[in-house]
């Protein structure tokens, strides 16, 4: 068989091949077209055209292109992936409650490698066994039991950030990671970390690029086959990322199994089981006891209970102080909250205890307010995989993927009374009685939403509030929230750097 036969051979199978996947693939084109969407659809890389320039400015052209649209559906084309967003509460109910699109985006594919098959890119039945596993441990009394060691993480924030008192505008969100680091740690582990002390950690630097890189991944679609990927420096980036944040979570692990190795060695375990002191003795003493769970197991949910509560609370407390180093009447309005809670021993004479928490309405309410301007999640994915109909005669096809876009949803003037206004108030009881149950969603909701809901609100008041009874937060100059520069990398953040003032809260009322 000569050279001209075998190519003519390998371009007619290859035809043939391609003739056959679009033909199985005609009732997804079929439903996609009956869908309005964006416009122009170019072969093979559909509408990713639309996205082409730097990856910072990719989600600000989301936005753009989606405000074209009153209403969702909207349909893109993201190479071969059909791509169905929506932004109506209604629908994303629909969604997010059926067993049919309750499987993550195969785009959480490029997760694995670092986060493998934890409870953010696990499949159904295993995430079903791993969440029942770990919900009992988020429960309020369990959750009580970490206040002294939030308090004591913050406490030494204060310190930390002393030397930035009355200096020029400084970049809060360096400080407030590696705090979260320490909590998150000695939270989910019990094992003390130390990054607030030692001022080395690897562990931002690597988290930071490591998302870039994925979210980089995802929006440019010839960088999906891994062929393609792993021939480009972004895939020797990548491992040496996950080389560092792996070397993390297993330092902690080792540290964690050999702790509690010494309990059970001086007897702390008695008939009623060991003493559960952080969220993950549970599967640590599944791992000793060899059933239900691998040592590999047990290592992705650590990374995956880092992933998820390290940079996400980091993220929205930044915004947080952000939004009261701008509104001050609102600062005062916090602080004078924490007066009426803590009294004469405000200054920090008495540390925050768990029925503080509940009396934090206010600041509750400020960080709801923060949280639907700055989605930490502003797109949440999912995989559909049997046909769905949303309602309004439209139908999400099996093998699309659909968009939950939680931004254009939390800033819809249909939704909220001037959007861009920051009005914490909006977080009334009698307020939220007359919107949408599904109107604001920053922790997703239904069955996959997230599990650390109360563990995050309770870390982010404690921090909050020991904040505020120390220093005043300032900015030279006021900022509309709609200057505010924003970007995506897998989590919400600012192109530039979150910078703020601050000096030292001397008497009750300083602003």
């Amino acid at each position: 068989m000569d050279l001209s036969t075998i190519l003519m051979t390998v371009l007619m199978t290859a035809f043939i091949k391609l003739i056959i996947y679009h033909y199985r693939r005609l009732d997804l084109y079929r439903a996609g077209s009956k869908i309005p969407g964006l416009e122009p659809v170019l072969p093979i890389i559909g509408n990713a055209h639309l996205l082409f320039g730097e990856t910072k400015n990719v989600f600000r052209k989301i936005i753009i292109l989606l405000e074209k649209f009153k209403v969702s559906p909207v349909r893109a084309w993201l190479g071969h992936k059909l791509c169905i967003i929506l932004f109506d509460p209604e629908q994303m109910k629909i969604v997010l409650h059926s067993p049919k699109t309750i499987e993550r985006d195969e785009l959480l594919r490029f997760f694995l490698p670092w986060l493998g098959t934890g409870l953010i890119a696990a499949p159904a039945n295993k995430w079903k066994v791993h969440r029942k596993l770990i919900m009992p441990t988020f429960n309020r009394r369990v959750l009580e039991k970490f206040i002294d060691t939030i308090n004591k993480q913050c406490e030494i924030l204060v310190k930390i950030m002393e030397p930035e008192i009355d200096k020029d505008e400084f970049d809060i969100f360096n400080y407030i990671s590696l705090c979260t680091i320490d909590i998150v740690c000695e939270t989910v582990m019990g094992v003390p970390s130390n990054e607030q002390i030692k001022k080395n950690s690897a562990y931002p630097a690597a988290f930071e690029k490591i998302m870039k890189i994925l979210y980089q991944r995802m929006i440019e679609v010839w960088l999906h086959p891994s062929v393609i990927f792993n021939a480009t420096k972004l895939a020797k980036d990548q491992k040496e990322c996950i080389k560092s944040l792996h070397k993390h979570t297993n330092d902690i692990i080792e540290k964690k199994l050999e702790q509690y190795s010494k309990k059970m060695n001086g007897n702390a375990v008695t008939q009623i089981g060991f003493q559960r002191e952080a969220f993950l003795d549970s599967f640590t003493e599944l791992l000793f006891e060899g059933t239900k769970i691998t040592i590999e197991e047990f290592r992705e949910e650590v990374e995956n209970i880092m992933f998820a509560g390290y940079d996400t609370t980091t993220t929205v407390n930044s915004f947080v102080i952000l939004m009261l180093a701008i509104f001050p009447k609102i600062q005062e309005k916090c602080y004078e909250e924490l007066v009426e809670i803590f009294g004469d021993k405000i200054n920090g004479e008495r540390q925050i205890e768990n029925e503080d928490l509940d009396r934090m309405k206010y600041l509750g309410r400020v960080i709801k307010e923060t949280m639907r301007l700055f989605p930490i999640t502003p797109l949440l994915i999912r995989q559909v995989n049997g046909d769905l109909d949303i309602g309004g005669g439209y139908t999400l096809p099996k093998g699309s993927t659909v968009f939950l876009a939680i931004w254009k949803l939390h800033r819809s003037a249909y939704i909220w009374d001037d959007p861009l206004c920051f009005n914490p108030d909006r977080f009334l009881p009698e307020q939220v009685a007359k919107r949408h149950p599904y109107a604001y969603m920053p922790f997703s909701a239904g069955p996959r939403n997230c599990i650390g809901l109360k563990y995050a609100m309770m870390s982010m008041k404690i921090l909050l509030a020991t904040l505020l009874r120390n220093y005043i937060f300032m900015k030279d100059k006021h900022v509309n929230i709609g200057d505010i520069e924003i970007k995506a990398e897998v989590f919400l953040k600012t192109i530039d750097p979150i910078t703020i003032k601050m000096k030292r809260r001397t008497n009750t009322f300083e602003l």
